[in-house]
Protein backbone atom coordinates (compact mmCIF):
# COMPACT_ATOMS: atom_id res chain seq x y z
CA UNK A 1 0.00 0.00 0.00
CA UNK A 2 3.02 2.26 0.68
CA UNK A 3 4.09 2.04 -2.74
CA UNK A 4 0.69 2.88 -4.06
CA UNK A 5 1.04 5.72 -1.80
CA UNK A 6 4.24 7.39 -3.03
CA UNK A 7 2.98 6.87 -6.70
CA UNK A 8 -0.03 8.80 -5.86
CA UNK A 9 2.23 11.14 -4.41
CA UNK A 10 4.42 11.69 -7.65
CA UNK A 11 1.74 11.13 -10.10
CA UNK A 12 -0.73 13.90 -8.03
CA UNK A 13 2.69 16.84 -7.82
CA UNK A 14 3.00 15.96 -11.99
CA UNK A 15 -0.83 16.67 -12.59
CA UNK A 16 -0.68 19.58 -10.69
CA UNK A 17 2.08 21.10 -11.60
CA UNK A 18 0.40 20.77 -15.82
CA UNK A 19 -2.89 21.56 -15.06
CA UNK A 20 -1.05 25.06 -13.81
CA UNK A 21 0.22 26.09 -16.85
CA UNK A 22 -2.53 24.41 -19.06
CA UNK A 23 -4.50 27.00 -17.39
CA UNK A 24 -2.40 29.78 -17.64
CA UNK A 25 -2.00 28.92 -21.05
CA UNK A 26 -4.47 26.95 -22.80
CA UNK A 27 -7.89 27.23 -21.44
CA UNK A 28 -9.27 29.92 -22.75
CA UNK A 29 -8.05 29.28 -26.08
CA UNK A 30 -11.32 28.24 -28.58
CA UNK A 31 -9.47 25.12 -29.77
CA UNK A 32 -11.23 22.02 -28.11
CA UNK A 33 -10.19 19.38 -29.48
CA UNK A 34 -6.34 20.08 -28.88
CA UNK A 35 -6.88 20.96 -25.75
CA UNK A 36 -8.80 17.72 -24.63
CA UNK A 37 -5.60 15.83 -26.39
CA UNK A 38 -3.13 17.65 -24.59
CA UNK A 39 -5.54 16.94 -21.00
CA UNK A 40 -5.05 13.32 -22.06
CA UNK A 41 -1.74 13.21 -22.83
CA UNK A 42 -1.56 15.39 -19.00
CA UNK A 43 -3.20 12.31 -17.82
CA UNK A 44 -0.82 9.83 -19.76
CA UNK A 45 1.90 11.47 -18.49
CA UNK A 46 1.38 11.66 -14.78
CA UNK A 47 -0.03 8.32 -14.42
CA UNK A 48 2.67 6.68 -15.97
CA UNK A 49 5.71 8.38 -14.99
CA UNK A 50 6.64 7.02 -11.77
CA UNK A 51 7.02 3.53 -12.66
CA UNK A 52 8.82 4.40 -15.68
CA UNK A 53 11.03 6.52 -13.31
CA UNK A 54 11.58 3.17 -11.12
CA UNK A 55 12.31 1.36 -14.12
CA UNK A 56 14.80 3.11 -15.23
CA UNK A 57 17.07 3.75 -11.99
CA UNK A 58 16.77 0.00 -11.71
CA UNK A 59 18.37 0.14 -15.43
CA UNK A 60 20.40 2.96 -15.11
CA UNK A 61 21.91 3.99 -11.70
CA UNK A 62 21.67 0.69 -10.29
CA UNK A 63 24.26 -1.01 -12.66
CA UNK A 64 26.67 1.14 -11.92
CA UNK A 65 26.36 1.16 -8.18
CA UNK A 66 25.96 -2.54 -8.39
CA UNK A 67 30.02 -2.62 -9.50
CA UNK A 68 31.19 -0.77 -6.04
CA UNK A 69 28.74 -2.62 -3.64
CA UNK A 70 27.43 -6.16 -4.82
CA UNK A 71 23.43 -6.36 -4.82
CA UNK A 72 21.85 -9.51 -3.21
CA UNK A 73 18.61 -8.63 -1.67
CA UNK A 74 16.28 -11.10 -0.89
CA UNK A 75 13.11 -9.77 0.86
CA UNK A 76 11.28 -13.42 1.78
CA UNK A 77 10.21 -13.32 5.08
CA UNK A 78 10.74 -17.09 6.70
CA UNK A 79 8.92 -19.14 9.43
CA UNK A 80 9.75 -17.34 12.77
CA UNK A 81 10.97 -14.15 11.80
CA UNK A 82 8.84 -11.11 12.56
CA UNK A 83 9.44 -7.53 10.39
CA UNK A 84 9.74 -4.16 12.39
CA UNK A 85 6.22 -2.67 12.34
CA UNK A 86 5.05 0.05 10.68
CA UNK A 87 5.27 3.42 12.51
CA UNK A 88 2.17 4.99 13.85
CA UNK A 89 2.64 7.80 11.94
CA UNK A 90 2.71 5.49 8.92
CA UNK A 91 -0.17 4.01 10.24
CA UNK A 92 -2.36 7.57 10.20
CA UNK A 93 -1.33 8.32 6.88
CA UNK A 94 -1.46 5.13 4.97
CA UNK A 95 -5.05 4.39 6.61
CA UNK A 96 -6.26 8.05 5.36
CA UNK A 97 -5.11 7.31 1.93
CA UNK A 98 -7.56 4.17 2.00
CA UNK A 99 -10.23 5.71 3.89
CA UNK A 100 -10.55 8.67 1.36
CA UNK A 101 -9.87 6.39 -2.06
CA UNK A 102 -12.54 3.90 -0.63
CA UNK A 103 -15.47 7.00 0.31
CA UNK A 104 -14.80 8.40 -3.42
CA UNK A 105 -14.58 4.30 -4.71
CA UNK A 106 -18.20 3.68 -2.73
CA UNK A 107 -19.51 7.12 -4.28
CA UNK A 108 -18.46 6.27 -7.77
CA UNK A 109 -20.03 2.60 -7.33
CA UNK A 110 -23.01 4.45 -6.17
CA UNK A 111 -23.46 7.12 -8.96
CA UNK A 112 -22.87 3.94 -11.50
CA UNK A 113 -25.56 2.16 -9.84
CA UNK A 114 -27.95 5.13 -9.70
CA UNK A 115 -27.52 5.93 -13.70
CA UNK A 116 -27.85 1.98 -14.71
CA UNK A 117 -30.89 1.83 -12.78
CA UNK A 118 -32.28 5.12 -14.86
CA UNK A 119 -30.98 3.88 -18.59
CA UNK A 120 -32.99 0.35 -17.44
CA UNK A 121 -35.81 1.54 -16.36
CA UNK A 122 -36.65 3.58 -19.50
CA UNK A 123 -37.99 2.95 -22.77
CA UNK A 124 -35.10 2.14 -25.28
CA UNK A 125 -35.16 3.28 -29.13
CA UNK A 126 -32.29 2.00 -31.48
CA UNK A 127 -30.77 4.54 -33.40
CA UNK A 128 -28.18 5.05 -35.49
CA UNK A 129 -25.01 5.06 -33.32
CA UNK A 130 -26.61 4.93 -30.37
CA UNK A 131 -29.50 3.98 -27.94
CA UNK A 132 -31.95 6.60 -27.26
CA UNK A 133 -33.27 5.76 -23.92
CA UNK A 134 -36.73 8.04 -22.98
CA UNK A 135 -37.49 7.93 -19.69
CA UNK A 136 -40.61 9.00 -17.53
CA UNK A 137 -38.14 10.72 -14.66
CA UNK A 138 -38.62 14.50 -15.07
CA UNK A 139 -36.05 15.17 -12.65
CA UNK A 140 -32.46 14.43 -14.56
CA UNK A 141 -31.85 16.69 -17.35
CA UNK A 142 -30.78 15.12 -21.11
CA UNK A 143 -27.53 13.22 -20.78
CA UNK A 144 -25.38 10.81 -22.61
CA UNK A 145 -23.02 7.86 -21.13
CA UNK A 146 -21.56 5.07 -23.88
CA UNK A 147 -23.56 4.72 -26.38
CA UNK A 148 -26.80 5.78 -24.67
CA UNK A 149 -28.65 9.26 -24.77
CA UNK A 150 -31.08 9.49 -21.91
CA UNK A 151 -34.11 12.21 -22.28
CA UNK A 152 -37.38 12.65 -20.54
CA UNK A 153 -40.48 12.19 -22.17
CA UNK A 154 -41.57 15.74 -22.48
CA UNK A 155 -37.52 16.29 -24.59
CA UNK A 156 -38.52 13.14 -26.71
CA UNK A 157 -42.27 14.35 -27.38
CA UNK A 158 -40.70 18.01 -28.27
CA UNK A 159 -38.49 18.63 -30.81
CA UNK A 160 -35.18 17.31 -29.28
CA UNK A 161 -32.91 18.11 -32.48
CA UNK A 162 -30.74 19.92 -30.53
CA UNK A 163 -30.39 17.70 -27.52
CA UNK A 164 -29.91 14.54 -29.74
CA UNK A 165 -27.02 16.69 -32.09
CA UNK A 166 -25.83 17.44 -28.39
CA UNK A 167 -25.66 14.32 -26.72
CA UNK A 168 -24.53 12.18 -29.71
CA UNK A 169 -21.54 14.04 -30.33
CA UNK A 170 -20.71 13.01 -26.70
CA UNK A 171 -21.07 9.22 -27.93
CA UNK A 172 -19.29 10.13 -31.21
CA UNK A 173 -16.02 11.47 -29.48
CA UNK A 174 -16.04 8.77 -26.66
CA UNK A 175 -16.19 11.19 -24.07
CA UNK A 176 -17.22 8.56 -21.41
CA UNK A 177 -13.82 7.09 -21.75
CA UNK A 178 -12.24 10.13 -20.67
CA UNK A 179 -14.30 10.69 -17.48
CA UNK A 180 -13.72 6.96 -16.54
CA UNK A 181 -10.04 7.60 -16.96
CA UNK A 182 -11.04 11.25 -15.11
CA UNK A 183 -12.40 9.56 -12.11
CA UNK A 184 -9.52 7.12 -11.74
CA UNK A 185 -7.15 9.53 -11.00
CA UNK A 186 -9.93 11.33 -9.00
CA UNK A 187 -9.97 7.87 -6.65
CA UNK A 188 -5.90 7.25 -7.04
CA UNK A 189 -5.54 10.86 -5.95
CA UNK A 190 -8.16 12.01 -4.16
CA UNK A 191 -6.84 14.47 -2.10
CA UNK A 192 -4.59 16.26 -5.03
CA UNK A 193 -7.43 19.12 -6.30
CA UNK A 194 -5.48 18.77 -9.56
CA UNK A 195 -7.41 15.97 -10.02
CA UNK A 196 -10.70 17.42 -9.04
CA UNK A 197 -10.05 20.27 -11.15
CA UNK A 198 -8.70 18.47 -14.36
CA UNK A 199 -12.29 16.15 -14.13
CA UNK A 200 -14.15 19.48 -14.22
CA UNK A 201 -11.90 20.73 -17.30
CA UNK A 202 -12.08 17.35 -19.31
CA UNK A 203 -16.09 17.68 -18.96
CA UNK A 204 -16.32 21.28 -19.61
CA UNK A 205 -14.35 20.05 -23.29
CA UNK A 206 -16.38 17.68 -23.35
CA UNK A 207 -19.19 20.26 -23.41
CA UNK A 208 -17.34 22.88 -25.79
CA UNK A 209 -17.15 20.20 -28.56
CA UNK A 210 -20.67 18.93 -28.19
CA UNK A 211 -22.09 22.52 -28.18
CA UNK A 212 -19.89 23.54 -31.44
CA UNK A 213 -21.28 20.37 -33.08
CA UNK A 214 -25.10 22.39 -32.78
CA UNK A 215 -23.67 25.07 -33.75
CA UNK A 216 -21.87 23.31 -36.64
CA UNK A 217 -25.31 21.66 -37.60
CA UNK A 218 -27.02 25.01 -38.62
CA UNK A 219 -29.12 25.28 -35.49
CA UNK A 220 -30.06 28.90 -34.23
CA UNK A 221 -27.48 29.27 -31.85
CA UNK A 222 -30.01 31.67 -29.59
CA UNK A 223 -32.27 29.57 -29.03
CA UNK A 224 -29.65 26.47 -28.47
CA UNK A 225 -28.52 28.55 -25.69
CA UNK A 226 -32.05 29.49 -23.94
CA UNK A 227 -32.55 25.80 -24.50
CA UNK A 228 -29.38 25.27 -22.53
CA UNK A 229 -30.60 27.96 -19.60
CA UNK A 230 -33.82 26.38 -19.58
CA UNK A 231 -32.43 22.81 -18.79
CA UNK A 232 -30.24 24.21 -16.22
CA UNK A 233 -31.79 22.92 -13.14
CA UNK A 234 -32.00 19.15 -13.74
CA UNK A 235 -30.04 16.15 -12.11
CA UNK A 236 -27.12 14.94 -13.44
CA UNK A 237 -24.12 12.36 -12.65
CA UNK A 238 -21.07 14.68 -12.44
CA UNK A 239 -18.60 11.71 -12.13
CA UNK A 240 -19.38 9.66 -14.98
CA UNK A 241 -22.01 11.26 -17.86
CA UNK A 242 -22.05 13.98 -19.92
CA UNK A 243 -24.91 15.97 -18.75
CA UNK A 244 -26.85 19.23 -21.41
CA UNK A 245 -26.76 21.04 -18.21
CA UNK A 246 -23.12 21.33 -17.15
CA UNK A 247 -23.03 24.29 -14.50
CA UNK A 248 -20.57 26.36 -15.97
CA UNK A 249 -23.30 27.84 -18.78
CA UNK A 250 -21.59 31.26 -18.57
CA UNK A 251 -18.42 30.10 -20.27
CA UNK A 252 -19.94 27.39 -22.65
CA UNK A 253 -22.13 30.44 -23.84
CA UNK A 254 -19.33 33.02 -24.53
CA UNK A 255 -16.71 30.55 -25.78
CA UNK A 256 -19.99 29.41 -28.42
CA UNK A 257 -19.45 33.50 -29.30
CA UNK A 258 -15.72 33.30 -29.04
CA UNK A 259 -13.71 32.91 -32.73
CA UNK A 260 -11.88 30.26 -33.01
CA UNK A 261 -8.04 30.20 -32.18
CA UNK A 262 -5.34 29.95 -34.47
CA UNK A 263 -3.13 27.32 -35.42
CA UNK A 264 -0.50 28.83 -33.74
CA UNK A 265 -2.10 29.35 -30.29
CA UNK A 266 -1.09 25.46 -29.82
CA UNK A 267 2.58 25.93 -29.71
CA UNK A 268 1.54 27.11 -26.41
CA UNK A 269 1.28 23.60 -25.81
CA UNK A 270 5.19 24.04 -25.52
CA UNK A 271 5.64 25.18 -22.34
CA UNK A 272 4.07 21.67 -20.32
CA UNK A 273 7.17 20.76 -21.55
CA UNK A 274 9.98 22.27 -19.27
CA UNK A 275 7.35 22.06 -16.38
CA UNK A 276 7.48 18.28 -16.32
CA UNK A 277 10.82 18.27 -16.62
CA UNK A 278 11.46 20.50 -13.70
CA UNK A 279 8.98 18.36 -11.07
CA UNK A 280 10.69 15.09 -12.75
CA UNK A 281 13.98 16.71 -12.04
CA UNK A 282 12.45 17.51 -8.28
CA UNK A 283 11.26 13.74 -8.09
CA UNK A 284 14.42 12.72 -8.65
CA UNK A 285 16.61 14.60 -5.80
CA UNK A 286 17.80 12.56 -3.55
CA UNK A 287 15.48 14.05 -0.48
CA UNK A 288 12.61 13.38 -2.15
CA UNK A 289 13.63 9.78 -3.19
CA UNK A 290 14.42 8.96 0.55
CA UNK A 291 11.22 10.11 1.23
CA UNK A 292 9.03 8.33 -1.08
CA UNK A 293 11.45 5.37 -0.63
CA UNK A 294 10.41 5.73 3.31
CA UNK A 295 6.62 5.74 2.04
CA UNK A 296 7.10 2.86 -0.01
CA UNK A 297 7.92 0.78 2.60
CA UNK A 298 5.08 1.66 4.65
CA UNK A 299 2.38 -1.39 5.38
CA UNK A 300 -1.14 -1.70 6.21
CA UNK A 301 -0.61 -2.47 9.94
CA UNK A 302 -2.85 -2.94 13.37
CA UNK A 303 0.04 -1.40 15.37
CA UNK A 304 0.48 -4.60 17.48
CA UNK A 305 3.36 -7.17 17.20
CA UNK A 306 3.05 -10.74 16.62
CA UNK A 307 6.54 -11.72 17.20
CA UNK A 308 7.57 -14.72 19.74
CA UNK A 309 10.74 -13.80 21.08
CA UNK A 310 13.38 -16.74 21.24
CA UNK A 311 14.85 -18.69 23.82
CA UNK A 312 18.39 -18.93 21.48
CA UNK A 313 20.30 -16.02 22.24
CA UNK A 314 23.03 -14.49 19.70
CA UNK A 315 26.58 -13.10 19.34
CA UNK A 316 28.06 -10.34 17.48
CA UNK A 317 30.75 -13.15 16.12
CA UNK A 318 27.67 -15.12 14.36
CA UNK A 319 26.70 -12.28 11.60
CA UNK A 320 28.58 -11.10 8.97
CA UNK A 321 27.96 -7.77 6.90
CA UNK A 322 27.58 -9.30 3.43
CA UNK A 323 26.15 -6.40 0.90
CA UNK A 324 25.85 -2.86 0.40
CA UNK A 325 23.52 -1.08 -1.80
CA UNK A 326 22.10 2.32 -2.02
CA UNK A 327 20.39 3.04 -4.98
CA UNK A 328 16.28 2.92 -6.15
CA UNK A 329 15.91 5.17 -3.72
CA UNK A 330 16.85 3.58 -0.51
CA UNK A 331 19.69 2.35 1.29
CA UNK A 332 20.10 -1.83 2.10
CA UNK A 333 22.15 -3.47 4.34
CA UNK A 334 22.09 -7.30 4.30
CA UNK A 335 23.39 -9.71 7.11
CA UNK A 336 24.09 -13.36 7.31
CA UNK A 337 24.68 -15.58 9.98
CA UNK A 338 25.04 -19.11 10.62
CA UNK A 339 24.08 -21.68 13.43
CA UNK A 340 21.09 -19.56 14.99
CA UNK A 341 18.31 -22.61 16.06
CA UNK A 342 15.24 -22.81 14.55
CA UNK A 343 13.88 -19.45 15.10
CA UNK A 344 14.79 -15.68 14.77
CA UNK A 345 13.12 -12.54 15.65
CA UNK A 346 14.66 -8.98 14.36
CA UNK A 347 12.05 -6.34 15.91
CA UNK A 348 14.05 -2.84 15.12
CA UNK A 349 17.49 -1.50 13.84
CA UNK A 350 18.84 1.90 13.38
CA UNK A 351 21.83 3.26 10.66
CA UNK A 352 24.49 5.97 11.70
CA UNK A 353 26.40 8.01 9.19
CA UNK A 354 28.00 11.51 9.54
CA UNK A 355 26.55 11.93 13.28
CA UNK A 356 22.84 11.20 12.14
CA UNK A 357 20.42 7.94 12.88
CA UNK A 358 18.26 6.92 10.55
CA UNK A 359 15.41 4.57 11.51
CA UNK A 360 14.90 1.42 9.66
CA UNK A 361 11.69 1.26 7.55
CA UNK A 362 11.81 -2.22 6.53
CA UNK A 363 13.03 -5.60 7.69
CA UNK A 364 12.98 -8.84 6.38
CA UNK A 365 14.74 -12.19 6.80
CA UNK A 366 14.66 -15.90 5.51
CA UNK A 367 16.04 -18.64 6.87
CA UNK A 368 17.17 -21.93 6.15
CA UNK A 369 18.45 -24.90 8.23
CA UNK A 370 19.20 -22.06 11.01
CA UNK A 371 21.38 -19.66 9.10
CA UNK A 372 19.59 -16.40 8.00
CA UNK A 373 19.76 -13.70 5.37
CA UNK A 374 18.58 -10.17 7.25
CA UNK A 375 17.93 -7.19 5.24
CA UNK A 376 17.59 -3.96 6.23
CA UNK A 377 16.10 -1.29 4.67
CA UNK A 378 16.61 2.12 5.19
CA UNK A 379 15.50 5.68 4.01
CA UNK A 380 18.61 6.94 1.05
CA UNK A 381 22.14 8.00 2.37
CA UNK A 382 24.13 9.98 0.65
CA UNK A 383 26.95 10.26 2.72
CA UNK A 384 28.89 7.56 4.27
CA UNK A 385 30.41 8.56 7.11
CA UNK A 386 31.59 6.58 10.24
CA UNK A 387 29.00 4.41 9.48
CA UNK A 388 27.52 1.90 11.80
CA UNK A 389 24.38 -0.43 12.44
CA UNK A 390 22.30 -1.56 15.25
CA UNK A 391 19.81 -4.91 15.08
CA UNK A 392 17.54 -5.54 17.58
CA UNK A 393 18.25 -9.46 17.54
CA UNK A 394 16.19 -11.71 19.61
CA UNK A 395 15.56 -9.05 21.45
CA UNK A 396 19.44 -7.98 21.93
CA UNK A 397 20.59 -4.69 20.62
CA UNK A 398 23.38 -6.36 17.72
CA UNK A 399 25.86 -3.98 16.56
CA UNK A 400 27.96 -3.70 12.81
CA UNK A 401 30.52 -2.04 12.30
CA UNK A 402 29.56 -1.01 8.62
CA UNK A 403 33.30 1.09 8.17
CA UNK A 404 35.31 -2.34 8.20
CA UNK A 405 32.92 -3.36 5.80
CA UNK A 406 33.00 -0.61 2.97
CA UNK A 407 37.19 -0.63 3.49
CA UNK A 408 36.96 -4.51 2.44
CA UNK A 409 33.83 -5.14 0.97
CA UNK A 410 33.41 -9.05 0.54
Amino acid sequence: MGELLSYSLVSGCLMLVSYIVYRVFLSRDNQHGFNRGVLLAIYAVSLTAYPVLQLSEGLGSGESLQQTFETDVRETTGAGVTAAPTPIWGNILIWSFIAGAAIVAARTVITWIRLVGVIRSGRKIAHNGYTLVVTEDERFAPFSWMRYVVISRRDYESDNTAIATHESSHIACHHWVDLLIAQTACIVSWFNPAAWLMRDELMLLHEYQADMAVIDRGLDRQGYQMLLIRKAAGARFPSLANSLNHSKLKKRINMMNKAKSGAGQKLKALALVPALALALGVAGTPAVRGALSTISTLKVSAGKSSEKPSHHKTSVPQFKVKNINNYDGKTTVVVRGEGLGDELTVSGGTFTTDGKTYDARSLSCSMTDGNATITAVFPFVTVFDKVGMTLDINGEETAFDLEAFLANPM
